[in-house]
């Protein structure tokens, strides 16, 4: 079997963005964002064998340095990484939409998360759960204390009182939250060798274009049942509507971006119009609002084949 000329330097750059990130502080969340990405265009070119080889060759690495540096969080972060980029690769050999691909990572990262929670509280997910809500609790009180020793007192009362609102709110959606980060880590990780091998490569990884971007038609039922939970069940169940409305919410905030997009490109609205509409849109919760109901209208009225014929340039 002959291997291309170029693998180890496929090797060593694979090791320097899953093992670097394990050495350097502070580094490593930021860099999940884009480090599975990176590992899809590392391997692009050759077989899924050995990019996957690549892969858990690095990842056997990683694991043996946070063990002789005593790092759990850092293999959690690990796993993590190279998990989804198997998921990537995977997803990019087999040509799936990039849609599929982005509700794929989304599953690997919950499911890796909630084993975590579960191997770190003798497979009890709940006590898993209620640790990592008193951590956050815990630092977020201690925030608190330091600023109300090191400010003068004015507006210590009135800011307790917003503080302790705000951690409710966190609490009380906190997996609704951490899915969304999920959503947006997985899409990152697309989007980053969906333009390089675009631009460098002509190579459309991840088709069809963003634009064209649409969930299963099915999928709306799983929404507008999280949307009854969250309005009209009690207790538990409300609970768990409200965050799976929260994660879903921005899934189809996703698909409405994507249909906005396409107007404006079929619009041929200048991109300075086009930048500035994105961030009014994104800066107030109405307009993010808007959107998610863009892409939830969608599903039925499909709103890309109502746009009007193309602008002559």
């Amino acid at each position: 079997m002959a291997y291309p000329p170029n693998l180890s330097s496929k090797w060593t750059l694979a090791s320097v963005v899953l093992l670097v990130p394990l050495m350097v502080e502070g580094v490593a969340p930021l860099f999940q964002l884009v480090a599975p990405g990176i590992l899809v265009v590392l391997t692009e070119g050759i077989s899924l064998g050995l990019a996957t080889s690549i892969i858990f060759g690095n990842l056997a690495l990683g694991i043996l340095l946070c063990w002789l540096t005593m790092s759990p969080e850092a293999l959690v972060w690990l796993i993590q990484t190279a998990g989804l980029a198997i998921v990537l690769v995977v997803a990019k050999k087999q040509d799936w939409s990039g849609i599929k691909t982005l509700l794929a990572g989304f599953a690997y990262l919950c499911v890796t998360f909630m084993v975590v929670l579960s191997a770190g509280s003798g497979l009890d997910l709940l006590d898993g759960y209620n640790k990592v809500v008193q951590a956050i609790s815990e630092d977020m009180d201690q925030s608190l204390a330091l600023y109300k020793e090191k400010s003068s007192g004015i507006y210590q009362v009135e800011l307790e009182n917003w503080f302790r609102q705000f951690k409710e709110v966190i609490i009380r959606f906190l997996p609704g939250l951490l899915g969304s980060v999920f959503v947006i880590i997985s899409l990152s990780n697309i989007l980053v060798p969906k333009i390089y091998l675009a631009k460098r490569l002509k190579n459309e990884a991840f088709a069809p274009v963003f634009t064209q971007w649409k969930l299963p038609e099915p999928f709306i039922w799983v929404i507008i049942t999280a949307g009854g939970l969250a309005f009209l069940g009690k207790g538990i169940f409300k609970a768990c509507g409200e965050n799976a409305l929260l994660v879903l919410s921005s899934i189809y905030f996703l698909q409405g971006l994507t249909v906005v997009a396409f107007y404006f490109e079929r619009l041929k609205v200048p991109a300075f119009i086009r930048w500035i509409t994105y961030i009014l849109l994104c800066i107030q919760w109405y307009g993010l609002i808007l959107i998610v109901i863009i892409g939830v209208s969608d599903v039925w009225f499909d709103l890309r084949a109502r746009a009007p014929s193309a602008r002559e340039s």
